[in-house]
């Protein structure tokens, strides 16, 4: 088995037809080891949606292999892709996505409730004080702060013990102080109990809690940074977007 849990190999994603085609994605090649923080940046149109949606298995590549653990995702059909994804993989975006009438509890243990899988008290009681979210078990969504509801989504991601978890600019919508809290806990979760955590961000101090920064551009990775902080992000980023934009990129 690969040391990668998720493995893109010459992955190329086009939309539209001969004459209006629009490469998206163009032979991106990149792992994601275990027990790793990786952030995705790149201007506006440079694919990172498009990458994450297709190593997440939310679309499949025109061409290329995507790999997670022992698994080919284009050899499955979409019942199983569907399960897969239910089972292995989390996911966390912006908009928090909890069900209103939900409690807390409910949101969490409800990817598990969806799979037909028994609830276990022991394991919804870690993820809850994992996230610091003990004591607001019965609460509902719109009884927490935007921080709040973000860790409830965080530990729905977390209650299936995941392959990976995708995080799709998750501090978009938080303050700085929230920001941070919630950036603390995916690191948490990478350093405590060794989740994997790929994270599409925009923001080069978000960025910075990841272990490695790697850089998208015209639908191609153009770099990476390993160890990163905010200040060498945000010089990449500024140089990337000179060159994107000389380039013709949207």
């Amino acid at each position: 088995m690969s040391p990668d849990v998720v493995r893109l190999t010459d992955v190329r994603k086009t939309y539209g037809g001969r004459r209006n085609a629009v490469t998206a994605l163009d032979g991106v090649t990149i792992g994601f080891p275990r027990a790793t923080f990786t952030a995705v940046m790149g201007p506006s149109g440079s694919g990172k949606s498009t990458f994450l949606h297709c190593a997440a298995g939310l679309d499949r590549p025109t061409s290329g292999s995507v790999m997670l653990e022992d698994e080919e995702l284009s050899k499955l059909s979409e019942v199983d892709l569907t399960k897969l994804r239910r089972d292995r993989v989390g996911f966390v975006f912006q908009a928090f996505n909890l069900l209103p009438a939900f409690s807390v509890q409910d949101n969490v243990t409800l990817p598990l409730r969806l799979a037909g899988k028994r609830v276990k008290a022991e394991v919804v009681d870690r993820v809850l004080a994992q996230v610091g979210l003990a004591e607001r078990r019965k609460h509902l969504p719109g009884e927490l702060s935007g921080g709040q509801q973000q860790r409830v989504a965080i530990a729905r991601a977390l209650i299936t013990r995941p392959a990976v978890m995708f995080a799709d600019e998750p501090t978009g919508a938080l303050d700085t102080r929230t920001a941070r809290e919630v950036l603390n806990l995916l690191r948490a979760s990478v350093d405590q109990v060794g989740q994997t955590v790929v994270m599409v961000t925009h923001d080069p101090v978000a960025a910075s809690y990841a272990d490695r920064v790697v850089f998208l551009a015209d639908g191609k990775l153009v770099g990476e940074l390993n160890r990163p902080t905010a200040e060498a992000v945000a010089e990449r980023m500024t140089h990337l977007g000179a060159w994107a934009e000389s380039a013709g990129v949207r």
